[in-house]
């Protein structure tokens, strides 16, 4: 008969201890992980504040009710406006080859360069885009910056802008140091 046990150095009988590194650990990549084991999505409601979008856009900003979605592990959403422009960052766990194929938006760019990042610039339409997108897969998930503009002659601060993708570029500055780090493409 073979007996076998564990001890601890003082004697006493201890827990056996096994480490083993999460696959987010070996890869660093949150991306190859099941939805349901990766870190929780960025909340720019609750990490984006309300006084930066203010700086960005370069005027007072009400957060809207209607752009506020919660769904832990799914979405997570926040949206502001002014009188001309609404401004919002989404967060999902959309990857950046679902988006490559999704009939819904236009690709306008893959290798947008934002404030130091790499976007994925994304628009409403081709032939007159009322939304252009920027869109970086982090390790807190895909987070969406959105502007678009909400004035039928596309006016913001007073000047009109034939392209909404050049108001996005002015006031994403501010808000791209808010989105998590990391390209997971």
């Amino acid at each position: 008969m073979i007996a076998a046990g564990c001890g601890s150095a003082d004697g006493g009988e201890g827990t056996p201890t096994t480490t083993s590194a999460s696959a987010t650990e070996e890869s660093g990549n949150p991306w190859d992980l099941p939805v349901e084991q990766r870190p929780a999505l960025f909340d720019p409601c609750a990490d984006v504040p309300t006084d930066a979008v203010e700086r960005a856009v370069g005027a007072p900003v009400r957060q809207e009710a209607r752009l506020t979605k919660s769904d832990p592990g799914n979405l997570q959403a926040c949206g502001w406006s002014t009188d001309e422009l609404i401004v919002d960052l989404v967060a999902t766990w959309k990857s950046h080859a679902d988006y490559l194929v999704d009939p819904t938006g236009v690709i306008a760019d893959e290798s947008y360069p934002v404030s130091d990042r790499i976007a994925l610039r994304l628009l409403d339409r081709a032939d007159d885009p009322n939304t252009c997108r920027y869109l970086f897969f982090t390790e807190k998930g895909t987070v969406a910056v959105s502007a678009s503009l909400t004035t039928s002659f596309k006016t913001f601060r007073g000047e009109r802008f034939a392209d909404v993708c050049n108001v996005l570029h002015e006031v994403s500055s501010p808000l791209i140091q808010f989105v998590p780090p990391g390209d997971f493409r």
